[in-house]
C-alpha cells in the first residue's frame, strides 16, 4: 500500500512570479500516479482552473510513471500556477527523482502505434506548450506547461 503523501505551499519563486506552488512526495509504487491525479484534480480546483485538467492529469500520469518505474525511487512533484506575461497564466509541473536520468534526444527508434510503452513523452510533447528535462544534484527533472 503507498504510504500518503506529504503536501507543502512554498512562498512564491524567485525564477518566475508564482502566486501558488504545491509540493507532493510521490512514493516509488506504480500505483502512486493514481494518487497524483487526485491530488492535482484538488489543487486546479482550488484555483478554479478547470481548462487543463484533463491534458494536465495525462501529461502527470505519464511523467510520474516514468519516475516510478525508471527512477525506482520516490519523486518529487511541483505543481505551480505561473504568470510570466500579463494576462497569461500557466500551470507548471515539474517531477523530479533521483534517477540515472536520460536525453530525450538520444531515443534512436520511432515508437510503434501498437506498442504499449514508449509513448509517453510523445504525448507530453503533444499536449504542452514547452516542456524540457534537466540534471539536479540529485538525479534529473522533467517540467511541462499548460496554459490555463
Amino acid at each position: 500500500m503507498p504510504r500518503i503523501a506529504r503536501l507543502t505551499t512554498t512562498a512564491p519563486s524567485s525564477r518566475k512570479p508564482t502566486p501558488c506552488a504545491h509540493r507532493y512526495e510521490l512514493p516509488a509504487d506504480l500505483g502512486a500516479p493514481r494518487l497524483l491525479r487526485t491530488w492535482i484534480t484538488a489543487r486546479l480546483a482550488g484555483w478554479h482552473l478547470p481548462g487543463p485538467g484533463d491534458d494536465l492529469l495525462l501529461i502527470a500520469t505519464e511523467l510520474a510513471t516514468n519516475a516510478v518505474r525508471h527512477g525506482g525511487t520516490p519523486a518529487r512533484i511541483t505543481l505551480a500556477l505561473c504568470c510570466p506575461d500579463a494576462g497569461r497564466r500557466v500551470v507548471r509541473l515539474e517531477v523530479e527523482d533521483s534517477g540515472p536520468g536520460f536525453d530525450p534526444r538520444s531515443r534512436t527508434h520511432p515508437v510503434r502505434a501498437e506498442s504499449c510503452t514508449g509513448r509517453g513523452l510523445l504525448l507530453v510533447d503533444r499536449l504542452s506548450s514547452a516542456w524540457g528535462v534537466r540534471p539536479t544534484a540529485a538525479g534529473q527533472l522533467v517540467w511541462a506547461e499548460l496554459p490555463t
